[in-house]
């Protein structure tokens, strides 16, 4: 990130004519280097580490080159004045203020946290602004980028902000665009409340995706998880078996449903949870993942019986299965 240091223009230049008709040659006059209010960077520095610094981290933070329009993130300056005018030397924006402890941090790092690593695959690597900004000033992942729009000015500004971002920088290494990381924001709108807000930003990643069986699945699981808050969970099994019967493979698979029951589980919605795993269990009667999945809820909620003859039953039907008879003998054991 850009840091506070500033420098007088260039004061003289030593123009070297020789006779009419050879090369004219320009050098810079050997003199200070001018810089004020440095304060992280050594006080020294030269210009050629200065600007090369300064240009890193505007690379870094994505921010425009052309005629030094990156510059005034942190430095005091317009457009409008030329560039010699421009107050580098002022500490009045916060950004620049900020930066400071920025490289101080990065100095810090490679200087003493990196050097602490045994066994280092690369001992050159250092920590540069790119690291965590990735060519955006705003360091945060996606899905905290999008809650902030959503805190903010609601779903109708998360979408645009997502669509806004993607639009800009998709292909990048600015921002994770997979497929799954507008599922974890509608995820954390369902856990408030939100559900139609939250199948809305679910809908949006099926449009962005249309080929994702991913996707497609976590807007099923929003559905029909409304589904149960509004109504019975009989209401919502009933919903799942025309949702596997229409959306065929790519929702019947165990694992849809068993990934809404845990979800319901961590949330100590453990009756609704066992229901949905019970019913899954019966979709799919020879997958062991439901089947599971039931032993492990039920001995966590104190029925270790119970537990038991879910894995022995399955057994009954697998013998051979090694992952069932190692679960049913480390109950026992405990």
């Amino acid at each position: 990130m850009p840091v506070g240091p500033s420098y007088h223009p260039f004061r003289t230049a030593i123009l070297a004519v020789a006779m009419a008709g050879t090369p004219v040659v320009v050098t810079w006059a050997q003199e200070p280097n001018g810089f004020e209010n440095l304060q992280v960077l050594p006080k020294d520095i030269p210009r050629r580490e200065l600007f090369d610094a300064m240009l890193g981290n505007i690379r870094g933070l994505g921010l425009p080159r052309l005629q030094g329009q990156g510059c005034l993130f942190c430095h005091v300056g317009s457009m409008a004045q030329p560039r010699d005018q421009w107050d580098y030397a002022s500490d009045k924006k916060y950004t620049k203020r900020k930066a400071r402890i920025m490289m101080a941090m990065v100095r810090a790092i490679n200087g003493e946290y990196l050097a602490q690593l045994p066994d280092r695959i690369d001992s050159t690597m250092r920590v540069t602004c790119a690291t965590c900004h990735a060519g955006r000033t705003d360091p945060r992942p996606l899905p905290d980028v999008l809650v902030s729009a959503y805190d903010a000015g609601g779903i109708d500004s998360t979408i645009a902000r997502y669509q806004a971002l993607r639009a800009r920088y998709f292909g990048a290494d600015a921002y994770d665009f997979r497929v799954g990381a507008l599922e974890e924001v509608a995820l954390g709108l369902a856990d408030r409340g939100a559900l139609d807000d939250a199948i809305l930003l679910a809908s949006v990643e099926r449009e962005v995706y249309p080929d994702s069986a991913a996707a497609v699945r976590a807007w099923a699981r929003l559905r029909l998880e409304r589904t149960l808050v509004r109504g019975r969970v009989k209401t919502m099994l009933a919903e799942a078996d025309r949702m596997i019967s229409d959306l065929g493979a790519v929702v019947a698979r165990p694992s849809f449903l068993n990934e809404l029951a845990w979800r319901l589980y961590r949330r100590d919605r453990r009756p609704e949870a066992i229901a949905i795993m019970r019913h899954n269990r019966d979709l799919f009667p020879d997958e062991y993942e439901p089947a599971e999945s039931i032993a492990f809820i039920l001995r966590a909620t104190g029925d270790q019986a119970g537990a038991e003859r879910i894995l022995e039953d399955w057994l009954q039907r697998h013998p051979d299965h090694v992952r069932a008879r190692r679960l049913l003998l480390n109950m026992r054991d405990e």
